[in-house]
């Protein structure tokens, strides 16, 4: 009988050992598989942040630029009937503006 209670209190022992075991086990695969990932996604949402701020700045000056552009698109079909009318007066066939 008394056989049989040092093997539980071994066993209970065993299992304290075996728990510690696991644990050391468990952070050491934290620290060697799972941490590295953890870092490297971590590395990789700043860039992201980063590389979207950077777009919404360009972003930004293409559609200052585009505003630009359109404007002047806009201003075309004046300047094209202002240079007709220029050639038509050098040439002598128009009409003087009054």
């Amino acid at each position: 009988m008394e056989f049989k209670l040092e093997l539980l209190k071994d066993e209970k022992g065993g299992d304290d050992v075996i728990q510690q075991m696991l644990g050391d086990i468990l952070a050491s695969l934290r620290a060697k598989l799972v941490q590295p990932v953890i870092d490297g996604n971590a590395r990789i949402a700043c860039r992201l942040d980063e590389l979207d701020e950077q777009n919404r700045v360009k972003i930004a000056e293409l559609m200052e630029r585009l505003q630009v552009l359109e404007d002047k698109v806009r201003q075309l079909p004046l300047v094209i009937l202002s240079a007709l009318r220029d050639a038509i007066n050098q040439a002598g066939g128009g009409n003087e503006d009054v």
